[in-house]
């Protein structure tokens, strides 16, 4: 297919190879927007606008910059987790902590313990293996037999 006399091929766009301070520049961008808690995608968005950068080219730079992070970590990783354990633990313990960071360290903790977990809830034991459809079907006899059995567990 032929292009279009009116519009013109846009020119592929040349690799262009950044400077040793750029990369530099960069990575320490990123490293402190991780710091901050962004997310990746804001991250991306901000350095690839700043520099000119593909999303793709962004997310190597990211790796690096997590992988440098991870380098620079002199610790084991359990050590590492008992660290943070107890920064949290002095953050809720000072004084001077507001209740939001209190609440913040907390969920940290939680985390790194596996405790923050989604609460499932256990369907009534006379409900299972009964569709919504059933239950609309039940006789009134049928409905107050179920009732006095939720009565009598719960009581």
């Amino acid at each position: 297919m032929k292009p279009s006399p009116t519009k013109p091929r846009p020119k592929p766009k040349r690799r262009q190879r950044q400077t040793k301070e750029q990369r530099t520049l960069i990575l320490r961008l990123i490293k402190k927007m991780i710091g901050l808690g962004k997310y990746s995608s804001e991250i991306k968005t901000a350095i690839a606008d700043q520099f000119h950068l593909s999303p793709r080219s962004v997310e190597r730079y990211l790796s690096s910059a997590r992988q440098e992070m991870r380098d620079r970590v002199e610790s084991p990783l359990d050590q590492h987790r008992a660290d943070s354990y107890y920064f949290y633990r002095s953050i809720i313990d000072s004084p001077e902590s507001n209740t939001r960071d209190r609440l913040r360290a907390r969920e940290r903790i939680d985390k790194l313990l596996g405790t923050d977990s989604v609460t499932r809830f256990k369907p009534d034991p006379w409900v299972e293996g009964l569709s919504p459809e059933d239950i609309k079907n039940m006789t009134d006899e049928e409905l107050d037999a179920a009732y006095k059995r939720i009565s009598k567990e719960v009581s």
